[in-house]
């Protein structure tokens, strides 16, 4: 059961990392005037934000097949980088329906470093 989990977290966050990336070409090459998302950036979007919040449920699934989660540090880096994820996508998101197109790649750039942070943190685990 846990390696079914692990497995799974490091292929969601692989997959939450790429699909950001992908969120952030399309803020980047969005053009600057008011409107919708359209079908592939709405799927994009709502793609990164799903995988993220998958790989942080399996995370937490894996702490607590492991061990006592409150002791751990990993579960709250997780958390932040999940919650702070779903926050800068939203604003990313509503400051491109604006046309707010720098606020926009501000909040993509603070996506990708939250994921990198994470990611880099839990793969290395200088603690």
């Amino acid at each position: 059961m846990y390696t079914m989990f692990n497995h799974s977290h490091q292929g969601l966050a692989l997959l939450a990392l790429l699909l950001t990336l992908g969120w952030a070409a399309v803020v980047l090459l969005a053009p600057r005037t008011t409107q919708s998302l359209g079908r592939m950036q709405r799927l994009c979007y709502i793609g990164a934000m799903a995988a993220t919040g998958l790989a942080g449920i399996t995370g937490l699934m894996l702490v607590l097949l492991q061990s006592t989660w409150m002791s751990l540090l990993f579960p709250w880096l997780g958390l932040v980088a999940v919650v702070g994820h779903g926050i800068a996508g939203a604003r990313s998101r509503k400051a491109l329906i604006a046309g707010n197109k720098a606020l926009a790649m501000v909040a993509v750039v603070v996506q990708i470093l939250l994921l990198v942070a994470a990611y880099g943190l839990m793969t290395v685990k200088p603690f």
